[in-house]
C-alpha cells in the first residue's frame, strides 16, 4: 500500500491498494476546481501513471459534492478584464490538460458520484470509463447560466457519450437531471440509492479486479479510438470561454451567482 499527498493543503488524495488506486476529491465545501486542484489532481495522475500495477482508479468524494464545478469566486475575479479572459483560458486549456490524461490512462477509471456532479465536476466525471450515481445526485452542465460554456471538454464528450438531442438538452437547456435520469438518458451507467452507492462501486471494482489487465489495456485503446476527442471541438471550448469571459451579460451573471444578489 502507498499513500500520495499532494501538498500541504490536500486538495486531492491518493492512496493504492495493490491494483487499486482511489482518488479522493477533498476541497471543501463543494471540491470547486480552481487551478491548484488541478495540479494536484495532475500530479495523483501522474503518481498512478507510474505505478505499473494498478489496474482501477476508483474517484470519489468526501464533501458534500462530487464536484460542483469550476471555483466561481476564481472566475468572478477574472471577468470582464483581456488580462482576466486570458488567464481564464489558460486554465481552461490545463482543464483539458489533466482531463485528458485523465481519460487517457490504461486503467479502468470509475467516478463514484454521491452528490452534484456539475460544471467542471461532470466533466471531470466524462472523462471517466464508467460512472456510477446516487438516485439524488444532480448532474448537469449549467454554464450558460453564468453566461460561459462547458469548457473542459464537456461539449465534446457528452455529445460523443449521449448524442447531440441529449447534449442540447443539457447544454442549450440548462437542464440539471437526477442520477435515474442520467442513467436513462446514459449519462451514467449505474443509478443506485445513495446508501447502496458504496457497496455498489465495490462490487463493480471487485468485478473488474478479476478480468485481465493487459486484456482491459487494449479493450481501452480500442474504444478510445472509436470516440477520440475533436482537436477542434476542443480548440473551440477554450477560444469560446476567452470570447464569454469579456460580456457584461457573463460579468452580471457571474456577479449575481457569486453575490446572491
Amino acid at each position: 500500500m502507498s499513500t500520495v499527498e499532494q501538498s500541504d493543503s490536500k486538495l486531492i488524495s491518493l492512496e493504492i491498494l495493490g491494483s487499486i488506486a482511489i482518488l479522493n476529491l477533498q476541497r471543501s465545501p463543494m471540491n470547486q476546481i480552481n487551478d491548484e486542484f488541478l495540479r494536484q489532481l495532475a500530479a495523483a495522475l501522474a503518481a498512478i501513471e507510474s505505478d505499473e500495477s494498478v489496474a482501477i482508479v476508483r474517484i470519489t468524494s468526501n464533501q458534500r459534492a462530487f464536484s460542483a464545478g469550476a471555483d466561481l469566486e476564481m472566475v468572478h475575479q477574472r471577468v470582464g478584464t483581456n488580462e482576466g479572459a486570458r488567464a481564464m483560458m489558460e486554465t481552461a486549456r490545463l482543464f483539458h490538460r489533466v482531463y485528458d490524461r485523465l481519460a487517457a490512462l490504461p486503467a479502468v477509471t470509475i467516478a463514484e458520484i454521491g452528490g452534484h456532479a456539475l460544471g467542471g465536476g461532470l466533466e471531470l466525471a466524462l472523462a471517466c470509463d464508467l460512472r456510477v450515481a446516487a438516485h439524488g445526485a444532480r448532474l448537469g452542465l449549467p454554464e450558460a447560466k453564468v453566461g460561459l460554456l462547458p469548457g473542459a471538454g464537456g461539449t465534446q464528450r457528452l455529445t460523443r457519450l449521449c448524442g447531440p438531442g441529449i447534449s442540447a438538452r443539457l447544454i442549450l437547456g440548462g437542464e440539471v437531471v437526477d442520477g435515474k435520469e442520467a442513467e436513462r438518458i446514459g449519462l451514467v451507467q449505474w443509478s443506485i440509492d445513495a446508501e447502496e452507492l458504496g457497496a455498489k462501486v465495490d462490487a463493480i471494482v471487485e468485478r473488474i479486479a478479476g478480468l485481465s489487465p493487459p486484456a482491459l489495456r487494449q479493450c481501452k485503446v480500442c474504444i478510445h479510438h472509436a470516440s477520440s476527442m475533436n482537436p477542434a471541438g476542443a480548440e473551440a471550448e477554450i477560444s469560446g470561454i476567452g470570447e464569454l469571459m469579456m460580456t457584461t451579460e457573463a460579468a452580471r451573471r457571474v456577479d449575481k451567482f457569486v453575490t446572491k444578489s
